[in-house]
Parts: C-alpha cells; sequence; structure tokens
C-alpha cells in the first residue's frame, strides 16, 4: 500500500514537507451561499511545502522578500461541498490516510459539518493527484463516499491510466501514477468520465484548465443568476498565481500551458467578476479575483 513516503516531489519535498499547525484541524472553514444552494469548505488539514515550490526558476530571496519568511510555505486543503435539495456535492476528496501527516482531515470535517459520508451523491475531481484523489478510498481499499457517483475528466483519467505514463513523469512522480491507478480500480464501476466543456451535472459545467495536469478542469456551479469558479489548482498560491500568473510552480506538470492556463481563467474571473474557490487558498479559499496591470491580485473573502 502506497504511503506519504511515496510521495516526494523530488527529494526536497519529502524532507520538508510536515505538519501545518492550525490549518490542518479538522473544521468547516467558510460558507456561502449560491443561489438557493449552500457551498461549505472543508478542511482537509495542510502541510507545508519548501519555499522553491511555489516557482522553480525564481531566486529564493525574491520568494522570501514575498512571503516575508525565510521558513516552508504552508499550503492548506480545502473541500468544496455543495448542497442544493437533496444532492450532497463534493469537488474533490482529500488526501486520505496515505499522504503527508496533517493532511488526512475530511471525514472528521464531514462530521463536523453533520454530512454522513452515505449521503454524498458525487464527486467530481478536478484533477487526479493524491490530496485530491487519495481521499476516494476509506482504509480497507472501499469508496469512502458508498452512494457517490464519481466523476472525472476523460482526459485525465486516460493519462494516468495509460500504460507508458510512467515513460512520461520523473521518477519522483511514479507514485502519483500507481496512486492513481489504485484509487480509480477501487472505484470501478462507480467512475463516470466525461470531456471538459461539458455540463457535468445540471448546472455544473467542466472547464478546461488544463497544464498543472494533463486533464485539469475546474468548475464553474450556476444557481440562477448566481455563478461561482471552483479553480483547483488552475492558482495554487494566494500572492505568486495571482501577481505573477507567469510563475512555474514545480508542481505543474507542463509549466508552459499552466501559466497560459493561468492568464486566462483569472482573467476571466476577473473580467466576469466571478467567485472562486481555490484548493490551497486560505481563509476558505473563496474570493474575488481583480485586475492590476498585466497581472492579477486574489481579495479574499473571509476577513
Amino acid at each position: 500500500m502506497l504511503d506519504r513516503r511515496a510521495f516526494t516531489l523530488g527529494a526536497s519535498l519529502t524532507a520538508a514537507a510536515s505538519f501545518c499547525g492550525g490549518a490542518a484541524r479538522a473544521q468547516v472553514v467558510a460558507r456561502a451561499g449560491l443561489g438557493k444552494a449552500e457551498i461549505l469548505v472543508l478542511s482537509d488539514g495542510g502541510f507545508q511545502l519548501p519555499l522553491s515550490m511555489i516557482a522553480r526558476d525564481t531566486p529564493l530571496p525574491q520568494l522570501e522578500a514575498m512571503t516575508g519568511s525565510k521558513g516552508p510555505a504552508e499550503t492548506v486543503l480545502n473541500v468544496t461541498c455543495l448542497k442544493r435539495g437533496s444532492e450532497t456535492i463534493l469537488f474533490d476528496c482529500g488526501a486520505g490516510a496515505h499522504f503527508l501527516a496533517g493532511s488526512g482531515k475530511l471525514a472528521a470535517s464531514l462530521e463536523a459539518a453533520g454530512i454522513a459520508p452515505d449521503s454524498v451523491s458525487y464527486v467530481a475531481f478536478t484533477h487526479l493527484h493524491p490530496d485530491h484523489l487519495w481521499g476516494a478510498l476509506d482504509e480497507f481499499d472501499s469508496p469512502a463516499f458508498p452512494n457517490a457517483t464519481w466523476l472525472a475528466a476523460r482526459d485525465e483519467v486516460a493519462f494516468w491510466t495509460d500504460a507508458k505514463v510512467y515513460e512520461r513523469l520523473s521518477e519522483d512522480r511514479h507514485a502519483f501514477a500507481a496512486g492513481a491507478q489504485r484509487v480509480l480500480k477501487g472505484l470501478q464501476d462507480g467512475l463516470k468520465t466525461f470531456a471538459a466543456g461539458e455540463e457535468v451535472l445540471p448546472g455544473i459545467a467542466a472547464v478546461a484548465t488544463p497544464g498543472h495536469t494533463p486533464g485539469h478542469v475546474s468548475f464553474e456551479i450556476k444557481d440562477g443568476s448566481d455563478r461561482l469558479l471552483v479553480l483547483g489548482d488552475a492558482a495554487t498560491h494566494p500572492v505568486a498565481s495571482f501577481a505573477h500568473p507567469e510563475w512555474r510552480p514545480a508542481s505543474d506538470h507542463d509549466p508552459d500551458q499552466a501559466v497560459q492556463t493561468r492568464k486566462t481563467v483569472l482573467g476571466r474571473a476577473a473580467d466576469e467578476k466571478l467567485r472562486v474557490i481555490g484548493y490551497h487558498l486560505p481563509k476558505g479559499g473563496i474570493g474575488t479575483v481583480e485586475r492590476t496591470g498585466q497581472a492579477f491580485r486574489f481579495i479574499p473573502s473571509a476577513a
């Protein structure tokens, strides 16, 4: 069984990733209305990353000046939950028990929110990295949400399950592929795929945002005239991703494509005044995007 030692993202992450203090508490970290529906943001915990992972080609002193810290960067894991009528829909489902220490808090956060695992109707994945996917199986390798239908982009599933995927990844990413294949096999007949651009459920459309992974999608949710965009990992840092969308995080599979995606999706969010939720953004990740010259600024909804 894969465990957190298998996840490296390079030797530096293995050495530096650690428990992320208060961010790792099980909790409902934000609430928002969306038309007649309700949005909850549930914590799956958090961990720390080396500053160098924020932007692979940016000098460390510049990263330290931007973050105001010489220590590691803290990241949180925000699972978006949409409650509408009788449906409970999760967007991604956390890291589960076999990732980095400090993650895997979603089950406790669901309990804190009064949401039973068997009440979850759908889980829609932005992409299939460990911190978004591995929580799909419980400690017995059975689906964590037994009545859920699992929704994933066809291109994303095809990439991670391709026989040649290991040839397309650096060795320190092989655990990603092995984990994705294990989890997808465990979901079996409950997994349904879709193409980017499709309406995956009524009022929920998949938006193509590739680059972080080949089949990464974001989700635009509509209820009446109210709209919200679940970004996933199209933007991963509250300052760098917005002020410097041209920077290349170490976690992006195709850095050049990810840069173009960031500029496009953040530009759309700013121009259309869309609320967004970022999986790794602070204060529940809910906010708006504002243009600042050729770049952007993230404005959290929470004070």
